[in-house]
C-alpha cells in the first residue's frame, strides 16, 4: 500500500475523491485499500487529506499530492471520506478523534 497527503481548502478535495470512488469501483477486490480521511489544520479553511492506494500505479489521478511514509499518518483522524472501518487496513491505522 502507498499513502498520499496533500492540503485542501473547502471542498477542493471532491474531484479527488470521486476519483478514488472510481478506482476503488473498477477495482473490487482492492476494495479495502482505498482510504481517504482528513484531519484538521491550524488554518480553519484548510485540511489534512491522507489517500490510501494499493500500489503506485493508482497514484496518477492525485496531482499535487506528496508521497506520505506509514509513520506519518495521523492516528487520529476528524473524517473518513472513503473506506471500510470496518477491516484492516482502516483498523489498525486509524482511531476518530471523537472516540479519544
Amino acid at each position: 500500500m502507498i499513502w498520499l497527503k496533500r492540503r485542501l481548502a473547502y471542498a477542493d478535495y471532491a474531484p479527488f475523491q470521486d476519483a478514488l470512488e472510481k478506482l476503488m469501483m473498477e477495482n473490487p477486490t482492492l476494495y479495502k485499500e482505498f482510504i481517504m480521511v482528513r484531519t484538521k489544520f491550524a488554518d480553519p479553511h484548510l485540511k489534512e487529506y491522507y489517500v490510501g492506494l494499493p500500489d503506485q500505479s493508482f497514484a496518477s489521478v492525485f496531482t499535487d499530492f506528496d508521497v506520505a511514509k506509514e509513520s506519518d499518518l495521523p492516528k487520529i483522524i476528524d473524517s473518513v471520506h472513503i473506506a471500510d472501518t470496518t477491516k484492516e487496513p482502516f483498523t489498525s491505522r486509524f482511531q476518530f478523534a471523537r472516540d479519544k
